[in-house]
């Protein structure tokens, strides 16, 4: 049997525990169907400094199994996200976990394997077990997480970063696919897919190139800016409707519109666009999908609004920009 331990803390992302515990049950369930029998093959408990409930930053109520000093050891351990709102409060969130990053230090030093996930990798990070090692979080905290840790090398183009003990991941369902990898490698390949095929987890997607460039244009955080930008990222397909966006954010289009070209320092329809175009070439470079099934996907009026949008920005189709990739790749 295997042991995971979540490491629970106040202000902690309830997903990033209940998620990668969903995995194991799943998994287990198919285990002890394929093999008649009630033995699980994970035991998965959560531990917090003094072994007393949590509040997740939702405000979902944890109980736990036991304190850090009273933890069994460990084949796997899991750390969630930190809550912040910015930079500031991310930093002192991270200083008041002092005691978990002790406990999570000499864990590391024991080569138990860590999970971390979104802001939760900058709490791996403060224990020095990623100290020349490649490393991702969610991709808004990338200027920082540099900043903060020179000596490890952020891949902000990757989900989902494997190293030696660790697993370092940018997104939820990054996260997921990292649980069913430790899977595959504990108990074979098989039973990874079936518990991905139950649950309808794409365990591919661990690219993050569509919001590398969003990164780059500034650290602002403008809240109302931050939710627009979630909104469209999250409904890429849907035609941009400016005056239906800042009702929607109960603003006017004048004020919706100045905030984020300053905060961006580019439009909402040339942000708009630039997303799509980014997402295509993600969709191109990491799957077999057709050029009609993008268009679709990603939300383009027609295959020769794409192509035109190729030609200007990029200088070639998009069937000679799959093609390129994949020679390069190879």
């Amino acid at each position: 049997m295997y042991q995971i331990l979540g490491l629970a803390f106040d202000g902690c992302q309830a997903s990033g525990l209940s998620s990668p515990f969903d995995v194991f049950n799943v998994t287990n369930t198919i285990w002890k169907q394929q093999r008649g029998e009630d033995t699980d093959l994970y035991n998965c408990r959560l531990v917090s400094l003094t072994g007393e409930p949590v509040t997740c930053s939702n405000g979902m109520r944890l109980m736990v199994d036991s304190s850090l000093e009273d933890a069994p050891q460990a084949d796997l351990i899991v750390v969630p996200g930190i809550h912040h709102m910015d930079a500031k409060s991310l930093l002192k969130n991270l200083k008041s976990l002092d005691n978990e990053r002790h406990w999570l230090q000499r864990r590391v030093q024991q080569k138990t394997v860590i999970a971390a996930n979104c802001s939760g990798v900058f709490l791996l990070a403060e224990t020095g077990g990623l100290e020349g090692k490649d490393a991702t979080t969610a991709w808004w905290l990338g200027g920082l997480f540099c900043n903060r840790y020179p000596g490890v090398k952020h891949r902000a183009d990757q989900l989902l970063v494997k190293n030696e003990g660790t697993y370092c991941t940018g997104s939820m369902t990054a996260n997921l696919s990292v649980m069913l990898t430790i899977v595959e490698q504990q108990v074979g390949r098989q039973l990874a897919q079936n518990a991905a095929r139950t649950m309808l987890i794409d365990a591919s997607k661990s690219f993050a190139s569509p919001y590398l460039f969003m990164q780059e244009q500034t650290d602002h955080q403008d809240s109302l800016v931050l939710a627009v930008e979630s909104q469209l990222q999250r409904d890429i397909s849907q035609k941009l409707n400016m005056e239906e966006l800042a009702k929607r954010h109960s603003v006017s289009l004048r004020t919706l519109s100045r905030r984020f070209k300053k905060a961006n320092g580019i439009n909402l329809s040339d942000y708009h666009q630039r997303i799509r175009l980014e997402q295509t070439k993600l969709l191109l470079e990491t799957t077999s999908l057709s050029i009609e099934q993008i268009v679709e996907r990603v939300g383009y009026s027609s295959q020769s609004s794409l192509r035109r949008l190729f030609n200007k920005e990029l200088g070639l189709s998009p069937s000679s920009y799959r093609q390129k990739h994949q020679q390069e790749a190879g």
